[in-house]
């Protein structure tokens, strides 16, 4: 009777070891199954998050690249006039050129003179020669004309090379930046741009060079600037960048004397696509991706503004790797 009763309990517990294994299997198939597919949307969502920083790096090349389209003719024009006084002062030294060498012919005439008479006559003709070109006021303006020259090709030169600080493709590691330096370098590309509305003054603090890119930076810094100017627009006005060192951050403020915000511009200003501008003047993208930027750089970006009195954009850049407090 006892060994009955201890059989049918071996069986009974045999069934639920076997119950108890089949379950298990059946759940570990069911997780596996499970972390597959956690596995697999893992995968999706990195691809995604790489697809969407890919394209959010191209949306940033692209607004900067509509940018300097808006600025083109003015950038065209900051380089011909340069080149245009170029080639006025090359051809003008080309023409001297062509006097000199008539000097220099004729006295390798006085030199190859076969008579005292000869050589008489000749350096007659020499200083004849010598007295109506005025050869002294052509040296000396030749030396003026060669130091336009090498000036308007260093203006040029300045000029492509703030094009391509602009237009630069930050690498994927931080720099050291000299934020007064990219200050100096967008004024000279944005000139043309506010020359005609716009005075500038400048305030500096000296400030250390802060990890940052570049590029975006100056992307940053172009937006304010000319929007200041198209918001001072033909009346005319100022436009004031301050620079200070705060104990965490850098902070750049950029100031217009211009129309003014209304509350509603203000709550919206950063808000992808959203413009005042009229259509062909900008992209709506300048302010949200300049936003993205500061962001980037643990940084922020406030606005305050009083209609027909003036708007202030300031930026806040961190010094190192925390994240700044607002102002």
């Amino acid at each position: 009777m006892d060994i009955e009763v201890l059989k049918r309990a071996y069986e009974r517990e045999k069934a639920r070891r076997i119950k108890a294994e089949e379950l298990l299997e059946s759940k570990s198939r069911e997780l596996y199954t499970s972390f597959e597919s956690l596995q697999r949307s893992h995968w999706d969502l990195t691809d995604a998050i790489q697809e969407i920083q890919s394209q959010q790096h191209q949306l940033v090349q692209s607004e900067k690249m509509a940018s300097l389209g808006i600025m083109s003719a003015g950038v065209a024009h900051e380089i011909n006039n340069p080149i245009a006084f170029v080639h006025s002062n090359v051809n003008s030294l080309d023409e001297a050129l062509k006097q000199f060498k008539r000097y220099n012919d004729l006295v390798k005439d006085v030199i190859s003179a076969e008579s005292d008479d000869d050589k008489a006559a000749k350096i007659e003709v020499l200083q004849s020669f010598s007295a109506d070109q005025d050869l002294d006021y052509l040296f000396q303006d030749c030396t003026d004309l060669i130091q336009d020259t090498v000036e308007g090709i260093e203006r040029v030169k300045g000029i492509v090379v703030d094009l391509q600080s602009f237009a630069r493709v930050d690498s994927g590691e931080k720099e050291r930046v000299d934020i007064p330096e990219c200050i100096r370098n967008t004024l000279r590309l944005a000139h043309n741009q506010i020359k005609d509305s716009a005075e500038v003054f400048l305030e500096f603090d000296d400030v250390p060079e802060i990890p940052g890119f570049p590029g975006k930076l100056n992307q940053v810094f172009l937006n304010l600037i000319v929007n200041a100017g198209h918001a001072i627009g033909a009346d005319g006005g100022s436009i004031t960048i301050r620079i200070k060192d705060l104990p965490a951050s850098i902070s750049v403020a950029v100031t217009d004397t211009g129309c003014g915000l209304d509350q509603t511009t203000i709550d919206r200003i950063f808000t992808p696509f959203f413009t005042t501008k009229p259509v062909g003047k900008g992209t709506g993208l300048g302010l949200s991706i300049s936003h993205g930027i500061v962001k980037e750089h643990q940084g922020k970006i406030t606005v305050q503004s009083e209609l027909n009195v003036g708007t202030t954009f300031t930026v806040l850049l961190a010094k190192g790797d925390q994240q700044v407090e607002a102002a």
